[in-house]
């Protein structure tokens, strides 16, 4: 799906309201964590990825079923479940991500820029496959489909690249900059992801069976 038959309202503005539910989650969670306020950071972490998965999935039931993505009938305790179990996993793999980069993990930290490098690597592995299995459940396919997918692999990178750059340049006294990288990553990426979850309305497609 190219970008330009996104439209605002049903295809873009849903991303807004997830990249604006993560940016504040990872913003104000490290922010809390530097502080040594890990209650409040967590909590944060938590309300901005849910605002984030909520978007998303609204945007799936009320707008992607109805242009032939297939029907989205769940309970709402297998929905709950489900984005639970995704921002459970998502939150695990920041906190990993921030113990690397700042050298807490004892047995492996080393030079700042190394371990600033090897949490980037390890972010990029863990977000790829969280992505794949996003694709695939929001998608009703094969989530092994999309860790080889160029799309996936670059928006994916988007949000990797977004989010070392802001780590490196706080850690470097320039918060407002980190910050606008940051942004900058996370938006890229929810366009891309929100382009290749848009269903093609150019052809007629049956809807899947239910699972």
């Amino acid at each position: 799906m190219t970008l330009d038959r996104l439209d605002f309202k049903t295809d873009v503005f849903p991303f807004i309201i997830a990249t604006a539910g993560e940016f504040a989650a990872l913003y104000f969670w490290l922010q809390f964590l530097d502080a040594g306020q890990f209650v409040q950071a967590n909590v944060v972490l938590w309300a901005g990825f849910a605002v984030e998965r909520i978007s998303v999935y609204l945007w799936i039931r009320y707008i992607y079923r109805s242009r032939g993505g297939g029907p989205v009938e769940q309970s709402l305790w297998v929905t709950v479940a489900g984005l639970f179990v995704i921002t459970l996993s998502e939150v695990l793999i920041w906190i990993l991500w921030i113990a690397l980069a700042d050298g807490e993990i004892g047995a492996i930290a080393a030079a700042p820029a190394t371990n600033m490098a090897v949490a980037g690597v390890v972010l990029m592995v863990l977000m790829t496959i969280e992505h794949s299995v996003e694709m695939g459940v929001l998608k009703r396919t094969n989530p092994l489909a999309y860790v080889t997918s160029p799309s996936t692999l670059l928006f994916t990178f988007m949000e990797v690249a977004g989010a070392v750059g802001w780590l490196a340049f706080v850690r470097a006294d320039r918060p407002l900059v980190g910050a606008l990288v940051l942004l900058a990553g996370l938006s890229i990426e929810h366009v891309l992801q929100g382009s290749d979850l848009r269903p093609d309305t150019g052809t007629e497609r049956p809807a899947p069976a239910p699972a």
